[in-house]
């Protein structure tokens, strides 16, 4: 129908509507442009950086984005933005914003930027695709994480000295344990002989001054040889190759027979071994040839530093959630400077010079076995006054082992 032909009230009504379309058209450009006022508003309050780029130019940036590249707005404007990424990372934000125009959001990408001072930062950002003033474009955002890279450089570096650190550290633990291996191998090859001969002659042997000559020498080749397992064995447990058999083990019965062994030493020096044991003790979960070792061994120390007419003391008791075994001696006493290395290998004190069998290794090795178990051990001492060697075997999980071991489950 030719305009001609329309009635006055047709022409007024579409004269109406096409003033309400040029009002609601004004009307959505307000609001768009309220819209993107409060974005611009919102986006120059943000605390990361962001910018807009259109047509290979940046068009929009908030004041974050100069904080962290140095530049002002006016030499920010129109700059191609690729010129502020290292040519190095171009690549990769070149990539995102390829993904980015077929319609993906890019996942945070780290790039390096340059400031206006030539300075290189670290950042991280993402970008996305946009409509900006009625043109697509691409909205990018960014934090400046250099300290943050510069943290985890210097923990790769960290890393890398530990790891070569720790690799001499092996390689010098193998070759410490090899060193020992062999040393053992060399002493024990021909102590064993020795040791055979000299216990063969001791039970043929009947008269003097000939049979001493025999113990003699076969006293002296059987504390040789402990020195020898104990260096062994020192070398295993630093190296962490000491390994504990352990099985349920009563105490009481493993400190009587080794008195009972002991007591013979103890009066033919003059000495006086004593038990003070209680009734009972609960079963213990340990390495009872581990357990005799300990407790051997601080008895031949005690035997060794009590003068003749002295006595020594074998005690246990329950305290708390561990076993308690103390050696009490009435020697010489320890100097509490010295009390501090006693348990260190290789360290003898000045009054021990007179005691020359040892290499020092004893208490050493000693507070490895306690430590394996879960122990500790200590020693308690005043010069003139004698000295109590205490450790301690914790009790924890012995009931589940036990339970275990009863209805034949692995302990």
């Amino acid at each position: 129908m030719s305009d001609e032909d329309k009635t006055k009230e047709q022409l007024i009504n579409e004269l109406v509507a096409l003033r309400q379309r040029v009002v609601e058209l004004k009307a959505s450009e307000t609001e768009r442009k309220r819209a993107e006022e409060l974005y611009r508003t919102l986006v120059s309050r943000a605390p990361t950086g962001v910018y807009i780029a259109q047509e290979g130019k940046l068009v929009f940036v908030n004041p974050q984005f100069q904080k962290y590249i140095g530049f002002t707005l006016d030499e920010l404007l129109g700059r191609d933005p690729w010129e502020l990424v290292h040519p190095d990372d171009r690549v990769q934000v070149r990539e995102n914003a390829v993904a980015m125009l077929k319609g993906k959001r890019s996942a945070p990408y780290e790039f390096r930027t340059f400031t206006k001072s030539g300075e290189t930062i670290w950042s991280a950002g993402t970008i996305a695709p946009v409509y900006y003033k009625g043109k697509r474009a691409a909205l990018g955002n960014f934090v400046d994480i250099t300290d943050r890279k510069r943290m985890e450089e210097r923990l790769r570096e960290l890393y890398e000295e530990e790891k070569e650190l720790r690799q001499e550290l092996e390689a010098e633990m193998e070759r410490r344990m090899e060193f020992t291996r062999v040393l053992v191998h060399e002493l024990k090859t021909p102590l064993t002989p020795v040791l055979a001969s000299s216990e063969l002659l001791v039970a043929q042997l009947q008269e003097e001054p000939l049979l001493t000559l025999a113990r003699n020498i076969n006293r002296g080749a059987s504390n040789l040889n402990n020195r020898i397992d104990e260096l062994l064995d020192l070398a295993r447990g630093e190296m962490g190759m000491l390994q504990l058999k352990s099985e349920l083990v009563d105490l009481l019965q493993l400190l009587h027979g080794m008195v009972d062994d002991m007591a013979l030493v103890a009066s033919s020096q003059g000495q006086s071994l004593l038990l003070e044991l209680p009734p009972s003790l609960p079963l213990v979960w340990a390495d009872e040839s581990r357990l005799r070792q300990v407790v051997l061994n601080l008895l031949s120390n005690a035997l060794k530093f009590t003068p003749e007419g002295g006595k020594i003391t074998l005690r246990a008791k329950r305290k708390d959630s561990a076993l308690i075994v103390e050696v009490q001696d009435t020697g010489p006493g320890i100097a509490e400077a010295d009390q501090q290395r006693l348990f260190e290998p290789y360290h003898r004190l000045e009054s021990d010079q007179e005691h020359l069998s040892g290499l020092g290794l004893g208490l050493a090795l000693c507070k490895t076995l306690v430590e394996l178990h879960g122990g500790h051990i200590w020693v308690e001492s005043r010069v003139g006054e004698g000295s109590t060697f205490s450790f301690s075997v914790p009790l924890r999980a012995i009931g589940r082992r036990a339970k275990g071991s009863e209805s034949g489950g692995k302990v």
